[in-house]
């Protein structure tokens, strides 16, 4: 009896921690073998049907990102309760049986959680998410935020006044979210869906209900669906997982199992036996686009042989991507853009897609092409070469992610876990994926992959969309011109893909080595800087943020601002455009090709006032970035294909500019806080069709790039410094040089204006408006007035925040920002920004004015000054762990001549922030006297 009952023990510890019992170890070559789960998190299942994922990841270090997730979305939705799934979502933060209306806010805020960024959540047609970052260096804070968890799993209160208060903010949800995009997509999603379900329930909902719905409809929803059995609790940071887990068992294991409850009906997507074609218009939209979907029954993943047939969707979709970039760079191409790939749809579909932004000009040609390439894809297959150079790059890509096992930030495990809930989706460990990828690879056939079309692609559901703008000069096909482009596909002549990849090498001679003429070092920081005879210097600092990753940021000052206004337009798009060509006679997509199953980028880039270079490598790869920046400065290449390219969606994106209201708005406010200046305001179709050449372009670039004298490169991540050494010597010191030239930027004149200016924008068939204003003006620059003015910012927007959204309903959110440079003179900006009903705009208007004063008045209060200084202080200790972030700071040391060693300081200034700081700084750049104010009203305000 003894044994007996230590077996029912046994049994019930297995079927309570459920998945978690499995490890990685299977037999990879039996591949009816179940996929393994990640033994590294603890899955479970309590009692009441509530599942947990508790996972220990140590990046970012003394934090954790907290989901509850819930199986259930708009699609459970009752008639009398359209966009109140949503709604739910809002009221979290609207009171609990432990935090009353705000409380909960403030508490977060006081921990230095932002709301927005750290504080937020999400629903979807099957699915509702609640997200929170939290520090876990203090067990009564981490306790204190499961404990926020499990009052959204049961204890929203729902008071009758915060449900009418929240009414308006929902509204103004769904009116930010209104536009040429949303109206399409709207009419879409019935054809999409087949007339189901899905197209009935919309997210977002309808205003009628979100203003009008009973106070019991809400509650409803929340007590048929918020329940343990369509629950699941995500816990991943820096903590320990036994005692996590404990506290998740005690704190969610009262949550009761709720008698006869609903079924959680899953809704299916009638298939058609026809294609169905929805050709929609928008004379608010830009350009043409279309989107063509092979609609098939989703499968699920549990086996080592459906991750393996996961695996042959990944190849195909990512080879005949590429096909479709190299038709898009191609002589004559016949669309902008293009994508295609298998995977999820909606529901329980899945799709084969293509996709393609379209030349307008071209519009019947870019579907063909579209649908020529799929053909081609589908009747002959692919070659054993582009097989075997994508099979390198996803092994690369999982070696990579098993090398940086550890290092990895926590969002990338929550997210994989909520996708293993709601969608079943696999989640073995990055090593078990390694290596499954390591054997499995090598076994595919070319036929394999091939084979797949015969899955994917059928005469049966499909769907297909054409989006576009209303105007009488486009001819875009009727619904019969697609139905026939579809319908002769498969019965026109195509020709076999050639794979015109030759024995190309990327670097053929080896430059001479240069001589470095001082080295020094920081203890401080572990930095050291060497300067070569040619001008260059190379700051170096090693560090373990990530185990195989090395980033890199080159800088000088110049850019397209030593450029005369005559070849303006082609110099400010050479950094893009060569940058686009490739190296040292090979084409980028043929770099591309070079480059598969490595992990390296380098990107040359030229804006206003600087010449830069972004690279990132692995550690075994970081000659082949140095190469790459070698030749970007010595043998960049001149493409005629890449140019027409450029400019066919430069003249897209500018073309019909007039047509959007947000468009016009933000053209009228660069127009007028630039003074209309030239290098300020938005390209016109016209200069991009005479101005943008491309000798001027690539003239212009290597001038910029003849010499590397100035140049400096700044090197983070998990290096060795000698071989760093020896290879910046060999392809950093040798750059060709002007030593007795010095490049700098040029004041190109651009000025704000002064004064008071007032404009109204009157475009835009949606009810809603925009408001914009701004501050500006001259300051001594320096980057503590910098990050006054960024702070000056956080500050307005929490008291926007609580003021406009939360106590006058009157926006959904508000953006505030503050901005300081140096260049071309000593300036700044405050910037507030929201969107709201026309017939709001002045009361809200006065309030944002009104909290202006009380800033001046006041300075920052004692609460948002904490709250301030904690969100500070976390966001600031989590960048130091970041290579990007020291790349930036290390920067702006140099340029600035600052002390290294104070970038390590960043506690003692934020402490010795004060009230007075605050009110000082408002006092100085909340100048009314200099305040320009810009105003977009729908047009219906003059019809009316």
């Amino acid at each position: 009896m003894k044994i007996f009952r230590i077996l029912l023990v046994f049994v019930f510890l297995l079927s309570s921690y459920g998945l978690s019992a499995q490890t990685d170890v299977v037999n990879i070559k039996n591949l009816n073998s179940k996929i393994p789960i990640d033994p590294t998190v603890k899955i479970g299942k309590l009692g009441n049907g509530l599942t947990y994922y508790i996972k220990h990841n140590p990046k970012p270090s003394d934090k954790a990102e907290l989901r509850l997730v819930l199986n259930v979305g708009s699609i459970l939705e009752d008639e009398d309760q359209q966009g109140l799934a949503h709604f739910i979502e809002h009221m979290a933060f609207n009171g609990t049986k432990s935090f009353e209306k705000n409380k909960l806010i403030d508490y977060l805020q006081s921990l230095g959680v932002e709301f927005g960024a750290d504080l937020n959540a999400h629903t979807s047609f099957d699915e509702t998410v609640y997200k929170l970052s939290i520090p876990t260096d203090d067990p009564e804070i981490f306790n204190t935020s499961l404990s926020v968890l499990r009052d959204w799993a049961d204890g929203i209160t729902f008071s009758h006044q915060e449900i009418d208060n929240e009414r308006g903010i929902v509204a103004e949800e769904l009116r930010a979210r209104s536009g040429a995009s949303t109206r399409m997509y709207y009419q879409s999603i019935p054809m999409l869906t087949n007339n189901s379900r899905y197209a009935k329930r919309l997210p977002i909902g309808t205003l009628d209900v979100i203003m009008n719905s009973e106070y019991d409809a809400l509650k409803r929803f929340y007590k048929d669906w918020y329940r343990p059995d369509l629950m699941a609790l995500v816990v991943v940071g820096d903590f320990d997982v036994a005692e996590t887990e404990e506290k998740v068992k005690k704190m969610f294991g009262g949550l009761k199992v709720v008698k006869n409850p609903r079924e959680r009906v899953y809704y299916d997507i009638n298939d058609n036996e026809a294609p169905s074609v929805s050709i929609i218009t928008d004379k608010e939209a830009q350009g043409v686009s279309i989107s063509i979907y092979h609609k098939k029954r989703g499968t699920e993943v549990e086996t080592l042989k459906d991750y393996k047939e996961q695996l042959l969707q990944m190849l195909y979709s990512g080879m005949l991507k590429q096909r479709l970039a190299e038709v898009e760079k191609s002589s004559e191409a016949p669309f902008l853009s293009a994508n295609a790939g298998m995977g999820k749809f909606l529901g329980p579909l899945d799709s084969y897609y293509l996709r393609a932004i379209l030349k307008e000009d071209k519009v019947n040609e870019g579907i063909e092409a579209l649908l020529t390439e799929s053909e081609r894809a589908r009747r002959f297959g692919f070659k054993t070469s582009e097989l075997e150079r994508y099979k390198a790059e996803l092994l690369n890509s999982a070696d990579l992610y098993r090398k940086e096992t550890g290092k990895i930030p926590t969002r990338n495990y929550v997210e994989r876990y909520i996708d293993n809930y709601t969608d079943n989706k696999p989640i073995p460990s990055d090593a078990f994926r390694y290596n499954f990828y390591n054997e499995i690879l090598p076994t595919i056939t070319v036929e394999d992959v091939n084979n797949l079309t015969k899955k994917w692609i059928s005469d049966k559901n499909i769907a297909v969309v054409i989006n576009a703008i209303e105007k009488d000069d486009l001819k875009l096909p009727t619904v019969s011109e697609i139905l026939e482009l579809l319908n002769r596909n498969s019965k026109k002549k195509v020709e076999p893909y050639v794979d015109t990849l030759e024995n190309l090498k990327l670097m053929t001679e080896i430059p001479k080595e240069g001589e470095i003429i001082s080295s020094t070092y920081n203890d401080k920081v572990d930095m050291t800087m060497w300067k070569f005879a040619n001008g260059v210097t190379v700051i170096a600092k090693p560090t373990s943020f990530q185990n195989d990753m090395i980033s890199m940021n080159g800088f000088r000052p110049g850019g397209s601002s030593v450029a005369p206004d005559s070849i303006y337009v082609s110099a400010r798009s050479a950094g893009n455009i060569i940058g686009a060509s490739g190296i040292n006679n090979v084409s980028n997509i043929d770099l591309d090709k070079l480059n598969m199953g490595k992990s390296v980028k380098v990107t040359p880039y030229i804006n206003f006032y600087d010449e830069l270079l972004s690279g990132s490598s692995s550690a075994a790869d970081l000659e082949r970035m140095l190469q790459m920046t070698y030749l970007y400065f010595t043998a960049p290449n001149k493409d005629r294909n890449v140019f027409d390219a450029y400019k066919a969606n430069s003249l897209s994106l500018y073309k019909d500019q007039d047509k959007s209201p947000d468009a016009v708005l933000r053209k009228k406010i660069s127009e007028v806080m630039t003074q209309n200046h030239l290098r300020g305001i938005p390209l016109t179709e016209k200069q991009v069709e005479k101005e943008m050449d491309l000798d001027i372009a690539f003239d212009f670039y290597k001038e910029r790039f003849a010499s590397a004298n100035g140049f400096t490169f700044v090197f983070v991540g998990n290096f060795d410094i000698e071989k760093l050494k020896t290879f910046t010597t060999q392809y950093l010191g040798s750059l060709p040089s002007n030593i007795n030239k010095t490049s700098t930027w040029s004041d190109i004149g651009l000025r704000r204006p002064e004064g008071i200016i007032k404009n109204t924008v009157v475009k835009g068939i949606d009810d809603k408006s925009q408001v914009v204003m701004n501050f500006s003006g001259s300051l001594d620059f320096t980057l503590e007035k910098k990050e006054q003015l960024t702070l000056l910012g956080k500050l307005l927007k929490i008291k926007l925040t609580e003021e406009l959204r939360e106590k006058m309903s009157g926006v959904y959110g508000v953006r505030v920002s503050g901005f300081a440079a140096n260049r071309p003179n000593d300036w700044y900006r405050m910037n507030i920004e929201f969107t709201c009903a026309p017939e709001n705009i002045d009361r809200l208007k006065n309030k944002v004015f009104e909290e202006i004063e009380k800033i001046k008045r006041d300075g920052a209060s004692q609460k948002d000054l904490n709250k301030l200084k904690e969100a500070e202080l976390s966001r600031t200790k989590e960048w130091l762990t970041n290579n990007s972030y020291w790349i930036a700071k290390l920067k702006e040391a140099y340029e600035f001549d600052l002390k290294y060693r104070d970038i390590l300081n960043y506690e003692t200034q934020i402490n010795e922030l004060s009230t007075k700081d605050f009110k000082d700084a408002a006092n100085t750049y909340f100048d009314e006297n200099n305040y320009a104010e810009f105003i977009l009203l729908p047009e219906s305000i003059v019809k009316h």
